[in-house]
């Protein structure tokens, strides 16, 4: 359900202005139209008034500033018009919970681009925030936030600016929202190996160059499934001792794992390298194509 907050917001104002309400300034008239700008008001009384829930106010004000013409600063929030602020003068404007876009424009510029040179803020539930508005000699208008004293200090004896204050009323969507969920991650239901076709030459523990492409099938996978895990097995054919195998199936291992790391980004936490020498052949080691084969890594993958 949406609820519009522009007749609560609207009952505030007009409560507080009442009451704190000293003296007005002179009358306005255009053609049949006539308001009073600007109104000499109780700044506690403003400042005092409780925010709607669901909803931000923004408090605006602008000292006597270097802009000798005096001329307006047009305010908008998230593309809609608010106020035209004059020197001496502050103001409020309430919008919706979330990021929120201010910007502030002389109106000497004559333009229609609402957003141009924006800010954002992202204001949470029923908090106020406090902008100061300042124009240079050059008729450049900045903003910057400041704290609530700051703000309260400034603008003792400044007139509330009571005329053209958002013009569009924001229709605050009050619902609870939920909250972001995270993309889902695939998940690799059980554990697979693969083998990596990463064949060594004898006694040799280099990745050739023409294996990378396979290992970068390996590695699409991991990053696919980014919540695995990967233990390297590295093996040998039964040339050499025992334990100079284990030796260099581990540093067969470690150079695949420092591939993956290295040249298609998998995190080193996520890979193990371990090493079994001869002791899982696939083939005999009696013969040359043999012992080949067994030269050779193996990637053993699972969920984490």
């Amino acid at each position: 359900m949406k609820t519009t907050i522009k007749t609560l917001i609207g009952t505030l104002l007009i409560a507080t202005l009442s009451q704190g309400c000293a003296t007005q300034n002179e009358m306005v008239r255009v053609n049949n139209v006539a308001w009073h700008p600007s109104e000499v008001v109780d700044v506690e009384a403003i400042l005092n008034t409780p925010t709607p829930e669901g909803t931000i106010r923004l408090v605006l004000y602008r000292p006597m500033d270097d802009d000798d013409s005096r001329t307006g600063v047009n305010i908008a929030v998230n593309d809609d018009y608010q106020v035209s602020l004059h020197p001496g003068n502050f103001t409020t404007v309430y919008s919706c919970i979330g990021d929120n876009r201010l910007s502030s424009k002389s109106s000497e510029l004559n333009t229609n681009d609402l957003l141009l040179d924006h800010k954002v803020s992202d204001i949470k539930n029923k908090e106020t925030y406090y902008f100061e508005i300042n124009v240079n000699k050059n008729r450049v208008a900045k903003s910057k936030r400041v704290s609530e004293n700051q703000a309260r200090a400034a603008m003792a004896g400044m007139s509330y600016q009571s005329h053209q204050i958002s013009k569009v009323i924001p229709h605050c969507d009050l619902r609870p929202q939920p909250k972001p969920q995270p993309p889902s991650v695939p998940v690799l239901e059980e554990k697979i190996t693969i083998n990596l076709q990463v064949l060594f030459d004898n006694d040799k523990s280099v990745v050739k160059p023409q294996y990378l492409r396979d290992l970068s099938t390996a590695a699409e996978f991991m990053q696919k499934y980014s919540d695995t895990t990967v233990v390297i097995e590295g093996h040998t054919d039964s040339n050499a001792s025992d334990a100079y195998n284990i030796a260099l199936s581990k540093r067969r291992a470690q150079a695949v794992k420092e591939v993956f790391i290295n040249q298609f980004g998998i995190s080193p936490a996520r890979i193990q390298a371990v090493g079994y020498g001869e002791s899982r052949p696939i083939a005999s080691n009696t013969t040359a194509e043999g012992r080949q084969m067994n030269r050779r890594v193996v990637a053993v993958i699972q969920q984490r």
